[in-house]
């Protein structure tokens, strides 16, 4: 299997970006209200290929912007609760990588989100002290550009 920055395509990683730079402070039902919902797929891509680019820069601003493309995502296209935690699990391991804590991390993006469903699980998922990789599926690679992760199939 290979790794997120070379299976997951970055072609639509412009619409993310777009939508992220719009996006208020704190989110709202009327923000949400005027994003396109295939918007989604560009999100979710966008969101797992971050926790990888915020791994190799250090930064716990990607980490965070990561969260809020893929909980932006899953507004858009609600999921199973148990497969957007294999997709956060990324994020809080990275955070946690980083010296900050993910539960911070995690509780700071579910504040700028509308009360509901995703911002409560990045409350609980943040809290958490139970992650691990193999646990959620994942495993760390390094490529030729640097770290990485792949899905366990």
């Amino acid at each position: 299997m290979k790794s997120n920055l070379e299976r997951i395509p970055g072609d639509r990683d412009w619409v993310a970006q777009a939508i992220l730079a719009r996006a208020p402070q704190r989110v709202d039902r009327s923000f949400l209200d005027s994003l396109d919902p295939a918007a989604s797929l560009a999100l979710g891509r966008y969101g797992t290929r971050l926790a990888t680019l915020a791994m190799r820069e250090e930064s716990v601003d990607l980490v965070r912007r990561s969260l809020l493309a893929t909980a932006l995502a899953r507004c858009l296209q609600p999921n199973d609760d148990r497969d957007v935690m294999v997709g956060l699990a990324l994020p809080w391991i990275v955070a946690q990588q980083l010296g900050a804590s993910p539960a911070m991390v995690f509780a700071r993006v579910a504040d700028c989100l509308p009360e509901g469903p995703i911002s409560k699980l990045l409350r609980d998922f943040g809290a958490r002290n139970d992650i691990t990789l193999a646990a959620f599926g994942w495993e760390p690679v390094t490529s030729a550009d640097g770290p990485d992760f792949r899905p366990v199939y």
